[in-house]
């Protein structure tokens, strides 16, 4: 029997040790045992000194996650695909008490295939040419982070990059059920994550793996076929005392039958987006989908896209994935974001990356907070607030066809379409559009190299990335281009010669019809 208690499981791990976690958001992630660890430390000073390891950002945005291992002197090196906006850790990386690396998140969850086979890294070209890439920051966050994790290769005469993985002493990580002989099954989660391959790539490196569960049950009960983890990469079991608030599929839901993909629902498009700047950018993104498209949606204005699909009634001819693996059905936002219901499909998160990077993805939609004179975008990091790139990179890379979507300003931007025209009421404080980004998370010159399509959609404008750099080729009703576009930032952009309106049809409460514009 591998069933332990909380309080054992956590005097597994010990000062100095590498301790990966599971998660994507609540999705997989162990609170309890996080929480209980955050508490030994507090009453022990132990343990301390660890190197945490996650791919995506692990909690639900406030104070709970990797936030509960976070105290001070708690972690010495963190290396994340996204901070998830855990403050503690922000704050020690800005204060160089913690030594802080950033990679893409599609890496670091290969890293653990790669380290399950015996390979301590990941060799791949996403991330060339940003922060990532050594000949600008290596992934490093601050001045703590003095060891090059990150190495430029040479193979075949093409460059890549080598990214470097620690040995695993310890993985936490999560399932719903489990029997004595430590199999785990996943019925109520949202998706596996990357739970299975953390416990493979543990268990190749000598270390200890430690799931947290819902439920226990007799071996004889559970059909193979459900099993996501055998019992042969699981050392410890833990039974959660508190599941309604520590064994969350999300932080909006304890559980969701739809969500664990046990039960349909009804999409309801009855009541649809309000019409403002937001819906207005959603819909002129929306027009560039086809039926049968497989897309990708970040988070933010590009999820209103599939809303505005829905509306248009094409929403199921075209297939939305999410980075953590899902395929198929609606994607959910807000504090369900990363879940879908009626999907079709749900892959390991590696795997998901894989499709991604091999150019599976018909188009993608991102957002962006700063983008370049040239066409570089960064969303990851702004002075001392750290956000992490996330799966930004693994997806912007890969797919040919790329749209970035926001508003041109932001900080106060006040805006409201009314008569078929957008109004701006209030201008932003703070441009978007700047003569240089803070830092480079989408790289312009990789995307022209590889033959990128690339087009940036606005409240005012549509922009596509030349070699010269942004060519203004359409513009909304009621904007004026030199006022409203051009001095709202600090470069000039090119001002085709033959810029056309945007299409008067997305300023209107009518429905576009675009259904029967679209075609396979």
């Amino acid at each position: 029997m591998k069933l332990i208690q909380l309080e054992q499981a956590v005097q597994c791990v010990k000062d100095e040790d590498v301790v990966v976690v599971s998660g994507f958001l609540l999705q997989t992630t162990p609170s309890e045992i996080l929480t209980e660890l955050g508490e030994r430390y507090k009453k022990e000073s132990s343990p301390k000194n660890l190197t945490v390891l996650q791919a995506a950002g692990i909690g639900d945005n406030k104070n709970e996650g990797i936030y509960e291992i976070s105290h001070l002197g708690m972690i010495k090196r963190y290396i994340t695909g996204h901070f998830a906006n855990n403050q503690r850790l922000i704050q020690q990386a800005n204060s160089n008490a913690i030594e802080a690396y950033n990679f893409p998140q599609g890496v670091i969850s290969k890293m653990y295939r790669n380290i399950a086979s015996g390979f301590y890294g990941e060799i791949t070209k996403v991330g060339l040419k940003t922060f990532c890439d050594p000949r600008l920051e290596g992934g490093k966050i601050n001045d703590a982070a003095t060891e090059n994790l990150v190495e430029l290769l040479e193979i075949g005469g093409e460059e890549y990059l080598y990214y470097k993985a620690p040995k695993i002493d310890v993985a936490i990580i999560r399932g719903t059920t489990a029997d004595e002989q430590g199999n785990i099954t996943f019925e109520e989660e949202s998706c596996t994550v990357d739970a299975r391959e953390i416990a493979m790539a543990t268990k190749a490196s000598k270390g200890k793996v430690i799931v947290q569960v819902k439920y226990m049950a007799d071996s004889k009960s559970i059909n193979r076929n459900d099993v996501v983890i055998p019992g042969i990469f699981v050392d410890y079991v833990v039974l959660s005392k508190s599941p309604e608030t520590k064994h969350r599929q999300t932080p909006a839901n304890f559980y969701s039958p739809a969500i664990a993909g046990q039960s349909r629902v009804s999409i309801d498009v009855s009541d649809s987006y309000p019409l403002n700047e937001r819906k207005v950018i959603a819909r002129r993104a929306a027009m560039e989908l086809r039926c049968g498209d497989v897309v990708n949606l970040g988070i933010g204005i590009p999820e209103i896209i599939g809303t505005v699909a829905h509306e248009e009634g094409f929403g199921e001819d075209i297939i939305l994935t999410l980075e953590d693996g899902m395929i198929g059905g609606t994607p959910l936002g807000g504090a369900d974001f990363g879940s879908s219901v009626n999907a079709m499909a749900s892959l390991p998160m590696n795997q998901q990356f894989d499709f991604y990077n091999g150019g599976g993805l018909d188009c993608a939609f991102l957002g962006f907070a700063e983008v370049s004179a040239k066409g570089d975008i960064n969303v990851s990091r702004f002075g001392d607030r750290i956000a992490g790139c996330g799966g930004f990179i693994d997806i912007s890379q890969a797919t040919k066809d790329i749209y970035f979507v926001g508003t041109l300003t932001a900080g106060g931007l006040k805006e409201y379409v009314e008569d078929g025209r957008l109004v701006i009421d209030r201008e932003g404080k703070r441009k978007k559009f700047l003569k240089e980004t803070e830092q480079i998370t989408y790289s312009a010159d990789f995307g022209l190299e590889s033959g990128q399509n690339v087009t940036f959609i606005t409240d005012r404008c549509v922009m596509k990335l030349s070699e010269k750099g942004l060519v203004v080729t359409e513009v909304a009703p009621g904007i004026d281009i030199g006022r409203d576009i051009i001095d709202q930032m600090e470069f000039e952009p090119i001002v085709a010669e033959d810029v056309k309106q945007m299409d008067p049809r997305i300023f209107k409460k009518e429905l576009v019809h675009m259904k029967r514009e679209r075609t396979i």
